[in-house]
């Protein structure tokens, strides 16, 4: 082992060789210190670099799920949430500020700094590689004081710092401003979807409007955008952002749900005027609620059957090939049916499947499904039994075992499997 003692920290700097310690395996060893070491050449200079870089921003941008536009609510100010991208390949990236300028000049600061835990590695902002020498989506969140006027915030400098202390100041920069509001010029109320149902089942789905009263609008309402659907986010589409002015002085927008069962309930909402203020709405962009949602019309009428036929009666137990057609005459139902799953009912009562799957979607009148025989089927007289599944993935049974199926109108529906050689 060598120790190596060092004069004081400076760009130049003379270290020595303090101490020298070895053994070998018969377990003799030395230890020689300065008396020892004084007869040898032992001290060396070494020159200090300065490190002079300083971090790159590689990207500034709002943060993922932020959106341009943020209500501030009366007496708590706002957050704005940034990402960034960043390089320093000496010494490292240390830490950094955003300086975002608001109406009337005013600024406000987020600022992030990079520790290094010795349990959870590097922490304190985004993905961090060894040695911090590259720093991706860098969270650094911005909160404005309270009582800001009404009007536009953007990012007018970065600050970045290296591991050495080297700051770099970046201005002229061109991120997109956010519009801050507390609703206080431009407002909204009453809003809501018409009709709040709709029929979904059927194709195509049926358009709604989402309509609402606005307060304040210079030059007209220009754009009303829907951010957010809650949890159901790929459930309801809005179909176009620019308003109609209806004779009642309320402006609408259409919008569409999806095909089948759904339930959207609107969190986010953007209005925007002539002028260029905006109003925001909604809990996902914590302001004011929305209270309004749009659903499909309940599925309550379930499919029914009216009468069941099957086309040949008959066939060998050795015919695997022969179609045979089973018609099933359904009543009005609100989904319609969607899916069947078909079986062969024994003389004991025992169910066997024939097939299962999707079939197109019928409300009423005939639905037509074809088999064939299952190989191995013995020679006697069978029944047919099924169960129906609509769109809202609700079943009916019909001809099974069991207290939970329905009796087939007019009575067991057979299929009669006779001996090859007497076939008909």
């Amino acid at each position: 082992m060598c120790n190596v003692a060092a004069g004081s920290v400076s760009r130049k700097t003379t270290w020595a060789v303090s101490e020298i310690q070895g053994g070998d395996g018969a377990g003799d060893k030395i230890d020689w210190t300065a008396p020892q070491l004084s007869t040898f050449p032992r001290s060396f200079t070494a020159r200090t670099t300065v490190d002079q870089g300083y971090p790159s921003l590689d990207q500034i941008a709002l943060a993922q799920g932020m959106q341009a536009t943020v209500y501030e609510a009366p007496g708590q100010g706002a957050a704005l949430r940034y990402q960034l991208d960043s390089q320093e390949n000496k010494s490292g990236v240390y830490g950094g500020t955003v300086v975002v300028t608001g109406s009337g000049g005013r600024t406000a600061r987020g600022s992030f700094a990079i520790v290094r835990d010795a349990s959870e590695g590097y922490q304190g902002c985004g993905n961090i590689d060894w040695m911090q020498r590259q720093v991706l989506d860098c969270a650094v969140t911005v909160s404005l004081p309270a009582g800001l006027p009404e009007g536009d915030g953007k990012v007018t400098e970065v600050d970045l710092t290296s591991n050495a202390g080297v700051t770099h100041a970046y201005t002229g920069l061109s991120e997109a401003p956010v519009h801050v509001t507390s609703d206080s010029v431009l407002s909204a109320t009453g809003f809501a979807f018409t009709p709040s149902q709709i029929d979904s089942w059927h194709s195509p789905v049926p358009t709604v409007q989402l309509s609402l009263r606005a307060s304040g609008a210079v030059g007209g309402v220009s754009s009303v955008q829907l951010t957010n659907w809650g949890n159901n986010a790929t459930q309801c589409q809005q179909l176009s952002t620019t308003p109609t002015v209806q004779a009642d002085g309320t402006v609408t927008v259409p919008v569409r749900g999806l095909r089948g069962q759904f339930s959207c309930q609107l969190t986010g909402l953007i209005i925007t005027d002539g002028h260029g203020d905006q109003a925001v709405y909604g809990s996902s962009l914590g302001a004011p609620d929305i209270d309004a949602t749009l659903t499909n019309i309940p599925d309550t009428v379930l499919p029914t059957v009216d009468a069941v036929t099957v086309t040949p009666g008959t066939v060998a137990a050795n015919d695997t090939q022969t179609w045979i057609k089973l018609t099933i005459d359904l009543s009005a139902s609100t989904a319609g049916v969607n899916g069947l799953d078909l079986y062969l009912v024994d003389a004991s009562g025992h169910a066997d499947s024939i097939q299962s799957g999707g079939v197109s979607t019928t409300f009423s009148g005939p639905l037509d499904e074809y088999f064939t025989l299952p190989q191995g089927t013995a020679p006697g007289t069978y029944t047919i039994g099924f169960t129906l599944q609509d769109q809202g993935y609700k079943t009916v049974s019909y001809g099974l075992p069991g207290s939970g199926s329905q009796p087939m109108p007019g009575g067991p529906v057979t299929l009669r499997v006779t001996d090859p050689a007497t076939a008909r």
